[in-house]
C-alpha cells in the first residue's frame, strides 16, 4: 500500500500545470539563422549587427553605437531600413542623435557590476538601389575645394597627414591626374602591407580586453613600420597618404566590420575605393572604384578624426565578448527589454512583409515582427508562415499582441522616426490544459486514501 501511494503521488507531480513550451526561453540555433539569411532571393537582405561587451569593473558607461542610414554617393545608392535595435535589459536610458557629418548614433546608458554583459542586436534591411562604376580616366586637381570637403584634407587622430615620411610617400605617388594618384596610392598600400590575421583573430575571438576600441588599432605610422595591418588600419593609412597628396579622403565601415575609403573627385563627388589587400596575393581585386554591393555603411569617418562604429565613455575596462552572430547561444529575447524600430511605411510593408520585418522568436520556427506607419496610425505586426496578427498601437500605454501561442507586450514611445518599445517581453499565452485537472482531482484522492490507510492502521492496533 505504501509503495502504491508513493507511486501515485509521483505520477501526479509529473504532470505539467501548463501545456506547451515557453518560446522566449528557447536558444536560437546558428544554422536556423544562416538558413534564413541564405534564403533571401532578392537584392534586399536582412543582416544582423551584434555587439556584446563584458564589464571588467563596476561602473556606468554610455555606449555609443552608429545606426546604419540610407546612403548615396557617385558609385551607388543603398536603401537601409533599421528594423529593430534590441538593447539589453540593464540599459537605463536611450537617446538618438546626429553628429556633424550626419551619422545617426544611439546612446545607451548602462550601470553594471563587474562581470555584467551589455549588448545590442540590430536587424538591418539593406538593398543596393543602383550602382555606377564608371569614372573618368582623367581628373585634374582643382584650385580649391568646396567648404564641406576641405576638412577631409586635414590631419586628425590616427591621420598624421603632416608627418614628413607620409608627405614623401604622397609626393612619390602623386601625378597631375587625381585618378592616377588614387590608384598609385592604393597600389602602394596594397603591395607594401601584409594581412594581419592575428589581429583579426584577437578582435573576433572574444578575448580582447580594452578601455577604448579605437586604440586597439594601430595608427598609420605604426602600420608603415610593421607593414602589417587589417582593413581599418590600412584604410586609415591610405586615407592619410591621399590627404597628404591633396586628395580628400575619408573611411567607411560596413555592418560586416569591413572598412574602406572614399575619395572626393571634382564633377563626381565621393567615390568608393578599396584599400584592403587580399589575404592571399593571388586573389585579384578591383581597388577603384569599389562596388557597394548590398552591404550598408555603418558609419562614416568624422571630417578629421577617425571613428569606429561603436565606443563607450568613460573609458571603462571592457572585454569585447562578441562582434559576430556566430555565438547565438548567448541570445535570449527576454534579455532585451527595449527595442527601437524605424517606422516602415505601411504600403511598402504590405507589398512584401518579409523584406521589412525582423526575427523575434526562434522556436519552433522564426516569428517575424514589424512596426509600420500609415498617416498618424502606428501598427505592430507579427508574422509566422501563413499566420499573422496586427494591432494598432496606443503611445505611452502598455500594448500586447497575440499570435497563436505567442504574446508580445511593450509600451511604445516615439522618438524621431523611431518607436521605442519599452518593457518589451515575449511569452506564451496561458492555455487551459485538461491535465491541469489531474493534480486537482488526484491530490484529494491521495489525501483520502492516506487518511483511510492511516485510520485503518490506527483501528487495527
Amino acid at each position: 500500500m505504501r509503495l502504491f501511494l508513493l507511486f501515485l503521488l509521483l505520477w501526479l507531480l509529473s504532470f505539467p500545470i501548463f501545456s506547451g513550451d515557453i518560446y522566449c526561453k528557447e536558444t536560437p540555433k546558428s544554422e536556423i539563422l544562416s538558413k534564413n539569411l541564405a534564403n533571401q532571393t532578392s537584392t534586399r537582405v536582412l543582416l544582423p549587427i551584434y555587439i556584446r561587451l563584458q564589464a571588467l569593473q563596476p561602473g556606468s558607461v554610455v555606449l555609443w553605437e552608429a545606426v546604419p542610414q540610407n546612403f548615396s554617393d557617385y558609385v551607388g545608392t543603398v536603401d537601409v531600413r533599421d528594423l529593430a535595435i534590441l538593447v539589453s535589459s540593464n540599459a537605463q536610458t536611450i537617446n538618438l542623435s546626429r553628429d556633424g557629418v550626419g551619422n545617426l548614433w544611439v546612446a545607451i546608458n548602462y550601470t553594471f557590476v563587474e562581470g555584467d554583459y551589455i549588448s545590442s542586436l540590430m536587424w538591418v534591411s539593406s538593398e543596393t538601389v543602383n550602382e555606377n562604376l564608371a569614372i573618368p580616366t582623367f581628373v585634374s586637381f582643382p584650385q580649391s575645394y568646396p567648404p564641406n570637403v576641405t576638412s577631409f584634407l586635414n590631419s586628425g587622430r590616427k591621420l598624421p597627414v603632416e608627418n614628413e615620411t607620409i608627405k614623401e610617400i604622397a609626393l612619390n605617388n602623386k601625378t597631375q591626374n587625381m585618378i592616377d594618384t588614387v590608384q598609385n596610392v592604393l597600389n602602394f598600400v596594397n603591395e607594401t602591407q601584409e594581412y594581419d590575421r592575428a589581429t583579426v583573430e584577437l578582435l573576433m575571438s572574444g578575448s580582447l580586453n580594452t578601455t577604448n576600441i579605437l586604440d586597439f588599432f594601430e595608427d598609420p605610422l605604426k602600420v608603415m613600420e610593421t607593414q602589417s595591418s587589417i582593413c581599418i588600419e590600412r584604410s586609415l593609412y591610405a586615407a592619410t597618404i591621399l590627404r597628404a597628396a591633396g586628395v580628400p579622403a575619408r573611411t567607411l565601415t560596413d555592418i560586416r566590420l569591413r572598412t574602406w575609403i572614399q575619395v572626393w573627385l571634382p564633377g563626381c563627388g565621393w567615390v568608393d575605393a578599396e584599400a584592403e589587400c587580399a589575404p592571399q596575393r593571388n586573389q585579384a581585386r578591383t581597388l577603384f572604384p569599389r562596388s557597394l554591393s548590398v552591404y550598408a555603411p555603418w558609419v562614416i569617418e568624422n571630417s578629421s578624426d577617425a571613428a569606429f562604429p561603436f565606443t563607450w565613455l568613460p573609458q571603462t575596462s571592457m572585454r569585447v565578448a562578441n562582434l559576430t552572430f556566430s555565438d547565438v547561444e548567448l541570445f535570449d529575447i527576454n534579455e532585451y527589454r527595449t527595442v527601437l524600430s524605424e517606422l516602415i511605411d505601411a504600403e511598402l510593408f504590405r507589398k512584401d512583409p518579409t523584406k521589412f520585418s525582423f526575427p523575434l522568436v526562434f522556436k519552433p520556427e522564426t516569428v517575424y515582427a514589424a512596426v509600420t506607419q500609415e498617416g498618424s496610425n502606428l501598427t505592430f505586426s507579427l508574422l509566422k508562415e501563413n499566420e499573422n496578427a496586427s494591432k494598432m498601437l496606443t503611445l505611452g500605454e502598455s500594448n500586447s499582441i497575440t499570435l497563436g501561442d505567442l504574446v508580445v507586450s511593450f509600451k511604445p514611445i516615439r522618438q524621431e522616426n523611431f518607436l521605442i518599445l519599452q518593457d518589451f517581453a515575449v511569452g506564451e499565452v496561458w492555455k487551459f490544459d485538461v491535465r491541469f485537472l489531474v493534480p486537482i482531482v488526484g491530490v484529494p484522492i491521495v489525501a483520502v486514501a492516506v487518511w483511510l490507510y492511516w485510520k485503518k492502521r490506527k483501528h487495527g492496533r
